[in-house]
């Protein structure tokens, strides 16, 4: 008869056979499965790679503008100084202007008395043609300008 053992050689090597493609079968959806997870991480990195792409170059419009900004303030900083440097001697003419002030009065008031000299110099120099008209006229200025040659 037959050996029990022969018969179910067949049906081992089968099994045998059955198990090992199970097991590829396995492997292989463990590969897939690992090819997945990397595509999907691939994925997910092209995504945050787009993220970090979008982020930068918001930031980069954000860090353009400020230093345009920057750029402004600078100039308005470099203004101020320039006016702060000056502000010394405007302060310094400003804590004069009221000596300055006086001594305008006081030159005023010596202008409008020498205007009222002068006026009173003119007045007296007039009294004084009147007078020297009325010499002229004399006769004995004629006389004397006629006998010294000379004009009255």
């Amino acid at each position: 008869m037959h050996n029990p053992a022969q018969a179910l050689a067949p049906m081992l090597a089968q099994a045998r056979e059955t198990d090992i493609q199970d097991n590829f079968f396995q492997a292989l959806e463990r590969e897939d499965e690992k090819v997945i997870e990397i595509l999907d991480a691939q994925d997910l990195s092209q995504h945050n790679m787009a993220q970090v792409l979008s982020s930068l170059e918001f930031a980069n419009d954000r860090l353009q503008a400020a230093m345009h900004r920057i750029g402004y303030l600078e100039g308005k900083v470099e203004v101020l100084e320039e006016q702060v440097s000056i502000l010394p001697m405007v302060e310094s003419i400003a804590a004069r202007v009221p000596e300055m002030e006086q001594e305008a009065l006081d030159l005023r008031t010596l202008l409008i008395e020498r205007e009222l000299h002068l006026a009173e110099t003119f007045a007296e120099l007039k009294v004084a043609n009147t007078r020297l008209d009325v010499i002229r006229m004399s006769w004995w200025c004629r006389f004397w300008a006629w006998m010294t040659d000379t004009t009255v």
